[in-house]
């Protein structure tokens, strides 16, 4: 019996020890380059936010203090992790992402994808991060008001959503922001086809577990 016994407890252990390996991370969850056009790459500043922050702080204090300033309110709302990714199509456009001496993102006519994913201690504190608190700068609020919005089950991203869909002149935006289980996503499609933004939101969705 003492044998059966002890054969059961190891065997809880390798499956918490299994369970836990298999967990889903905020690296796990966000873009990943299959998920883009061919010629979009990875910039070398993607990573987890505190890599994130290293790599900006001399190239650019300012969005390093608002980010550390956004990021410190919202580990005190719950946030244990989060990953930040940059795409484009050079490295000189990689450059211009995280050096604010390179212009307005906004003019840019070169396909850009930016994207945070943030890890919650609990589903209660990410749906309240969704909700009722202003992430790294965004919220449901703050972009329910413009044109183009789509929100709820409609954007196929789950009940706390919303999406943004325009085009000015020779560009286009997508912005989509989420909330499923422990995870809100922020994600920015700059000059890449609507219909292959949204795939970027579903895949990046679909991998929350």
């Amino acid at each position: 019996m003492r044998r059966w016994i002890a054969l059961a407890a190891l065997l809880v252990v390798t499956a918490c020890t299994q369970s836990s390996a298999a967990a889903t991370g905020v690296a796990d969850v966000a873009v990943q380059s299959g998920d883009l056009p061919k010629g979009v790459q990875k910039c070398s500043a993607s990573g987890d936010i505190d890599s994130f922050l290293n790599a900006v702080k001399s190239k650019d204090p300012s969005t390093y203090t608002s980010t550390k300033s956004e990021w410190d309110k919202a580990k005190s709302h719950g946030a244990t992790a989060a990953e930040v990714v940059f795409y484009t199509d050079s490295k000189a456009h990689c450059d211009s992402i995280t050096n604010s001496e390179n212009g307005d993102l906004a003019s840019a006519t070169y396909p850009i994808v930016i994207n945070f994913v943030i890890k919650f201690k609990d589903q209660t504190s990410a749906e309240q991060g969704y909700t009722t608190e202003s992430i790294f700068g965004f919220s449901e609020s703050t972009i329910s008001a413009a044109a183009g919005v789509t929100k709820g089950t409609d954007t196929g991203l789950g009940n706390n959503s919303i999406t943004l869909l325009i085009a000015i002149a020779n560009q286009s935006f997508f912005v989509a922001v989420w909330q499923n289980k422990t995870f809100m996503v922020i994600l920015a499609v700059i000059n890449i086809d609507s219909a292959q933004a949204k795939k970027i939101a579903s895949n990046e969705n679909s991998r929350i577990k």
